[in-house]
């Protein structure tokens, strides 16, 4: 892949970046400038691949990354979409904010919680999300986005986030009781069922 293509579905122009909260809503979060060596925002139809490249992985002042994956519900012959997040993650320490929403993911790598700095997730329709423990690893998350995810539990220890000021759940299958526990280990973040 040509360095060129890299940054080619860039979807701001102001140095905010938007992340989706709810299907009618926005949240802006303030990004550093937007450069190459700091934003990477395409999607799995322009990859046409369903991994993340592995030159991402040396981008190291690298501060977004945002893959967009495909709705396969239509039927297309080329569906891609991430199944992984690869360990190699690891390697981006300056990322602050992570977007691979309408994936495949199924599990967070505890790789992951080696982003000391990482503030904003959002995995918005990775419908086969099923182990996110790894993510009370990450004690400076502020915004965590898991619309549509069909998620029945989250961990026990969802109160290790303190720092967590919004977490997006609309779209997953808490019943009531799940919903007040985690009201009650969160009560300064701002919950959205």
């Amino acid at each position: 892949m040509k360095t060129s293509k890299l940054i080619t579905n860039i979807f701001f122009a102001a140095p905010f970046i938007i992340a989706a909260c709810t299907p009618t809503t926005a949240k802006l979060h303030y990004a550093d400038k937007v450069n190459m060596d700091t934003t990477y925002s395409t999607s799995t139809m322009e990859l046409e691949s369903e991994r993340i490249p592995d030159s991402v992985f040396q981008m190291t002042n690298l501060r977004y990354l945002a893959i967009n994956g495909m709705d396969c519900d239509y039927g297309s012959t080329n569906c891609w979409q991430i199944n992984e997040i690869p360990s190699n993650i690891k390697n981006l320490k300056n990322l602050k904010e992570l977007g691979l929403t309408l994936n495949a993911i199924t599990t967070i790598p505890k790789e992951l919680t080696e982003l000391s700095n990482l503030k904003s997730i959002d995995l918005t329709d990775n419908a086969g999300l099923q182990d996110i423990n790894n993510l009370t690893k990450l004690k400076n998350l502020e915004f965590l986005y898991l619309y549509g995810c069909r998620l029945t539990k989250l961990p026990d220890n969802i109160s290790d986030l303190k720092n967590l000021k919004e977490l997006g759940l609309v779209g997953n299958s808490l019943d009531k009781n799940e919903q007040e526990r985690i009201k009650k280990a969160l009560p300064n973040c701002v919950v959205k069922f």
